[in-house]
């Protein structure tokens, strides 16, 4: 498999008007309470996906993704404050994952433990990635993630070589996916003494920070790939609202 294991997701299929919401909290706190696996990755397994049900049922796996029922009482959340709102989602998706682990012989532990992290975190995913040294070791700069369920967006921040914060300026805001959250971020690098950024697409689109401008930069240089290709791919990963569903197809088709 390709992935190691990337979510677990809450599948509500009522029509009450507020499910965006909840989709919205799920994904944070699913992205959270993986990232605290600290890349552990179940037996067969690259996600769970659990249909809100009137039991907790295994069904099984199709392929690595994992089918699960649970019980959710929708009636006290959409009763409770936003707080407890979120803790109700992480409880149901600790306890769906506890019981598949008693099934598959998962270790509990390191969930236990994730589950006492994204309480700690208070529900905020903020997280840098590994600091890297600049080629005349003159700084240090690294990716900042910050995910809100919607999108994440994707930041430098700047350092001296002793750890003291310079600055930080945004590469790109992008559409949850925590597939291609992987993919971009562990594409970075400094392109200079300078600058420091993301490059995607082999080399041939690069988003980079400088520490002598106040904004970041996009260079879209074709090798492989036309530039209307490489421009399009960036416009689908690049985040934006939709006013409805027909605006988000003339999104798609454009």
């Amino acid at each position: 498999m390709g992935y190691g294991f990337y979510d677990i997701t809450l599948y509500h299929h009522s029509e009450n008007s507020n499910s965006k919401d909840l989709t919205i909290r799920n994904n944070l706190i699913s992205d959270l309470y993986i990232d605290f696996l600290n890349g552990y990755k179940p037996t067969g397994t690259t996600r769970i996906s659990v249909d809100i049900g009137n039991e907790d049922y295994i069904r099984g796996h199709f392929g690595s993704i994992l089918h699960v029922e649970a019980i959710f009482n929708e009636k006290e959340y959409w009763l409770s404050s936003p707080e407890n709102q979120n803790k109700i989602i992480l409880d149901t998706i600790h306890r769906i994952a506890i019981f598949c682990a008693e099934k598959y012989a998962w270790d509990k532990v390191i969930f236990e433990q994730a589950y006492k992290k994204v309480k700690e975190s208070g529900f905020i995913y903020k997280k840098e990635l590994r600091k890297k040294l600049s080629q005349d070791k003159k700084h240090q700069a690294c990716l900042l993630l910050e995910k809100n369920g919607n999108f994440t967006t994707i930041s430098v921040n700047f350092y001296t070589p002793n750890g003291d914060f310079l600055k930080s300026i945004g590469l790109l805001k992008c559409f949850r996916d925590p597939m291609l959250d992987r993919q971009i971020t562990t594409n970075n690098k400094w392109f200079n003494a300078l600058e420091f950024g993301i490059y995607l697409k082999n080399h041939e689109t690069v988003i980079k920070a400088s520490l002598e401008k106040p904004d970041s930069e996009t260079v879209i240089s074709p090798v492989t790939n036309s530039f209307e290709e490489l421009e399009g791919y960036l416009r689908r990963i690049t985040y934006r609202e939709f006013a409805d569903k027909p605006d988000f197809v003339k999104w798609a088709n454009q």
